[in-house]
C-alpha cells in the first residue's frame, strides 16, 4: 500500500513539475517574443541616415568641376573656364557684362585680362568655385590673393570674409603685406588694423628685426612715426636709433646689421645723406620726426652730427624751440600748459613707454626733458603714480617753480600671442598739476590687464609756442614773456 502510494505520489510531483516547466518556457517565450517585438518595433522607427550629395556639392561637382552643361567660356591666365551665367553673374563684374549692349553679352567665348600678379589661378579657381557653393573655404596663407580676386569680380561677401581673415591673423609675418594690400585694394578697416598693430610694436618689437624693417616703405614709415599713438620706446630719440637701422637695411638691401656701424663709421656721403639724391628717396620718415625731442643730450647730438643724415638746417628751429623754452621756464614765465587742445597736443607731446614684463611693484624715472621736471613713475598691482622728483642725484636743469603742470594722456596695453590687443586702458587727455616732491595717482588699474603690461604716456611739459612767437613766420624772433 505505502508503496503504491509513494509511486502515485511521485506521478503526481512529475506531473505538476511538468506542467510548471511547460507554464515557465511559455512565459519566457512571450517575454522573448515581447523583448523582440520591442526590438523590432524600435529598429522599424529608427531613422537610418546616410550623408548624400547635397545639392550644392552637386552644383558644385557637376557643373564647375566636370563643366557640364556650360554655356560661356572665360579665357583668364591662359586657361579657359568653362562656366555658367546664371551663376556667375552673381558677380557685378559679370552681371554687366552679360547684359546691355556690351559686345561680351551675346558671346560664347570672352576673354578677361588679368593684369594684377596677386591673382593667380589657385585664386580663380576658389573665386569662381563660391558661386556654385554656399561657403567659401581658403587658408589665410591665401587671403591676398583671393582678396584681389574678389575686389576684381566685386564680391562683397567674399572682400568681407577677407576682411575679418587678415584682423585675426595680424601678426609679425603678415602685419606689411596686409597693410600694402589693404592700400591697394581699399579695405580700410585691414588697414586701420595693420596701423595699430604697427604702432604698438614697431618700436618694442619690430626694429629688432631687420628683414621685417626692410619691407617697410618709407611713406609707411613716415606715417607711423608721426602717429601720436606711436609706442615709443624708450624716448623719442630712440626713434632716430630705429631710423639708422631702417636707412641700413634699405640702403645696402640686407637682413642682418653686423655692419652697419662700420657702414655709418666709414659713410661716403660728405654732405648730409637727406641731401643726396639717394637720400631724398628715403628722406619721408625723417621728415616726420618730432626733431625737437632729439636735442635733448649732448650723446644724442654727437650721434646725430656724426651720422650726418639729417640736414643741419632741418634741426635749426627745433634748436631755437628748445632754447627760448628753457629761458622761458628759467624767467618762470612757463610752469608747463593750462590747457592744450587734442590737436595741438596730439602734434606736440612727448612719446614715452615701457613694457614691464611681471607683475609687482615697478619704478623709474624720465629725466631727459630739460625743462626743469625729472619725473619718477611707479607702477604697483592697483595703480600708476606720478611723481615730481627734486633730489641732488639729478643731472638735469632744475625749476624751482613750486607747482609745475603737464597735460598726458596714458595707455595701457595688453597683448595677445600675435601681438594684437587684448585689453587696453586709457587715461583720456588729463591736467596734472604737481607740487615738488609731489606724488599723484593717474590711474587704477583694470583687473583686465594682462603682462607684459605695456605703459605708453604721451606728455606735454611746457606750454608751446604760437608760431609768431618761434619765429616761424617771420625773419625776426618775436619772444613774449606770456
Amino acid at each position: 500500500m505505502g508503496s503504491y502510494m509513494s509511486r502515485v505520489l511521485t506521478a503526481s510531483n512529475s506531473a505538476v513539475n511538468s506542467v510548471c516547466r511547460t507554464r515557465k518556457r511559455k512565459i519566457i517565450e512571450e517575454d522573448e517574443f515581447e523583448s523582440e517585438s520591442r526590438f523590432i518595433e524600435k529598429t522599424m522607427h529608427t531613422p537610418k541616415r546616410r550623408k548624400l550629395l547635397s545639392t550644392a556639392q552637386y552644383i558644385y561637382k557637376t557643373l564647375f568641376l566636370e563643366e557640364k552643361a556650360s554655356d560661356i567660356t572665360v579665357l583668364m591666365l591662359g586657361k579657359p573656364w568653362r562656366l555658367h551665367k546664371v551663376y556667375i553673374s552673381q558677380s557685378p563684374y559679370f552681371s554687366s557684362m552679360f547684359s546691355g549692349s556690351w559686345r561680351e553679352a551675346n558671346e560664347k567665348v570672352v576673354r578677361v585680362e588679368i593684369t594684377d600678379p596677386i591673382i593667380t589661378l589657385e585664386s580663380l579657381t576658389v573665386v569662381l568655385g563660391s558661386f556654385y557653393q554656399d561657403e567659401i573655404n581658403f587658408e589665410p596663407k591665401d587671403v591676398i590673393s583671393i582678396l584681389a580676386t574678389a575686389t576684381l569680380f566685386q564680391l562683397q561677401g567674399i572682400i568681407d570674409q577677407c576682411t575679418e581673415t587678415m584682423a585675426e591673423t595680424t601678426n609679425m609675418k603678415t602685419v606689411v603685406s596686409y597693410y600694402n594690400a589693404a592700400v591697394s585694394y581699399g579695405v580700410p578697416k585691414v588697414k586701420n588694423t595693420c596701423k595699430k598693430w604697427l604702432e604698438i610694436n614697431l618700436m618694442d618689437h619690430g626694429w629688432q628685426h631687420p628683414k621685417f624693417l626692410r619691407e617697410i616703405s618709407p611713406c609707411l614709415m613716415a606715417e607711423l612715426i608721426a602717429s601720436p599713438e606711436l609706442v615709443v620706446m624708450q624716448t623719442e630719440f630712440c626713434i632716430y636709433m630705429m631710423l639708422r637701422v631702417w636707412l641700413f637695411v634699405h640702403m645696402q638691401n640686407a637682413d642682418d646689421t653686423s655692419q652697419m656701424e662700420e657702414f655709418f663709421k666709414n659713410r661716403t656721403w660728405t654732405e648730409a645723406f637727406l641731401n643726396t639724391k639717394e637720400g631724398q628717396e628715403l628722406a619721408a620718415p625723417f621728415k616726420s620726426l618730432r626733431k625737437k625731442y632729439l636735442l635733448m643730450n649732448v650723446q644724442d647730438i654727437k650721434i646725430l652730427q656724426d651720422d650726418n643724415i639729417i640736414p643741419e638746417d632741418w634741426l635749426y628751429q627745433s634748436y631755437k624751440e628748445q632754447w627760448l623754452h628753457i629761458l622761458r621756464i628759467d624767467a618762470n614765465k612757463d610752469t608747463g600748459p593750462k590747457e592744450l587742445s587734442k590737436e595741438d597736443f596730439a602734434k606736440e607731446c612727448f612719446r614715452c613707454a615701457r613694457c614691464i614684463d611681471r607683475p609687482g611693484e615697478h619704478v623709474w624715472r624720465w629725466t631727459a626733458f630739460h625743462f626743469g621736471l625729472d619725473i619718477v613713475v611707479t607702477l604697483d598691482l592697483t595703480s600708476l603714480r606720478f611723481k615730481r622728483h627734486i633730489g641732488i642725484d639729478s643731472e638735469h636743469i632744475k625749476a624751482n617753480h613750486s607747482k609745475h603742470s603737464i597735460i598726458l594722456k596714458v595707455n595701457l596695453i595688453s597683448l595677445n600671442e600675435q601681438r594684437q590687443i587684448k585689453n587696453l586702458q586709457t587715461s583720456g587727455q588729463i591736467r596734472l598739476s604737481l607740487h615738488k616732491s609731489e606724488d599723484k595717482q593717474v590711474m587704477c588699474l583694470d583687473k583686465e590687464l594682462t603682462y607684459p603690461l605695456i605703459v605708453s604716456v604721451n606728455m606735454q611739459v611746457v606750454t608751446p609756442f604760437s608760431r609768431s612767437e618761434s619765429g616761424q613766420d617771420t625773419n625776426i624772433t618775436v619772444f613774449t614773456n606770456t
